[in-house]
């Protein structure tokens, strides 16, 4: 697991404070982290996978300073997908997921018999096989989030960050990737998912935090986060707060705004 601890983050020349007193990451689980832009999502998840240095406090990783972890130690446990992927060479796919593996390979990072399988499963599992000799440049936004997915989930590690995965994903893919991470969560691994869209947290996520200005104003159960209250903190007037028709889990909905509101 992940724990932070009195965490305070402060970018150069910025007022913007991120300020997290206590935030736990653990395994069989999605947590999604939900919130306006600005209000610090990005920022902690980078803190968590021990990309960004924060100000202050501590991050440890299974009780562990990561500071004192090894970088390749660190890649074989936590899996990062920022917002923005990208990369300066045009690998194929299946070039990009076979360097998900090389935090486990040895000296000369040679791809063993064991390493290739989990490529072919990790390109099955996004639905990339049949793209696997396409290069990045030849890939759709939606497809080359998924190539770089396959990527880190070829690393095999215990927990997943996950910044804006659905972005450039219709609704179909995004429920297939949902889908997806239920069924990592069912093997043992810890999930934490930055999103804009709260439904699809509402309904995937067993514990959300609700981010707001760099602070968090609440975090529990997707019953307990997404209330009337929070949402009119938040977004005022402009969204409604429903049911979904299913499941009965929090829902938003844009408020049709009339001619006279306008």
């Amino acid at each position: 697991m992940i724990e932070l601890s009195n965490i305070t983050h402060q970018f150069p020349g910025s007022k913007w404070k991120l300020n997290i007193p206590d935030f736990l990451i653990q395994p069989s689980q999605i947590l999604g982290i939900i919130g306006p832009n600005g209000s610090g999502k990005s920022t902690l998840l980078r803190i968590s996978a021990g990309i960004l240095k924060p100000s202050k406090g501590t991050v440890r990783l299974s009780r562990t300073d990561m500071t004192q972890i090894k970088r390749k130690q660190i890649a074989k446990n936590i899996g990062f997908l920022p917002q923005e992927t990208g990369s300066e060479y045009d690998f194929t796919v299946e070039e990009l997921v076979r360097m998900g593996r090389y935090s486990h390979t040895g000296t000369f990072g040679a791809l063993d018999a064991l390493d290739l399988e989990i490529v072919n499963e990790c390109l099955l599992a996004t639905e990339m096989t049949d793209m696997s000799q396409r290069r990045l440049s030849q890939l759709s936004g939606g497809e080359k989030k998924r190539a770089f997915l396959a990527s880190v989930l070829a690393q095999r590690p215990h927990i997943l960050l996950l910044d804006e995965p659905t972005g450039f994903l219709d609704v179909h893919r995004q429920v297939q990737f949902f889908h997806l991470l239920l069924n990592l969560v069912q093997k043992g691994m810890g999930v934490v998912v930055v999103t804009h869209d709260v439904n699809f947290a509402s309904l995937y996520c067993q514990k959300l935090v609700f981010l707001f200005d760099g602070k968090v104003i609440s975090k529990g159960k997707p019953e307990s986060v997404i209330t009337g209250e929070v949402i009119h903190k938040i977004y005022g007037d402009d969204v409604l707060l429903g049911k979904h028709p299913e499941t009965g889990h929090p829902f938003l909905l844009p408020r049709l705004l009339t001619q006279k509101q306008k």
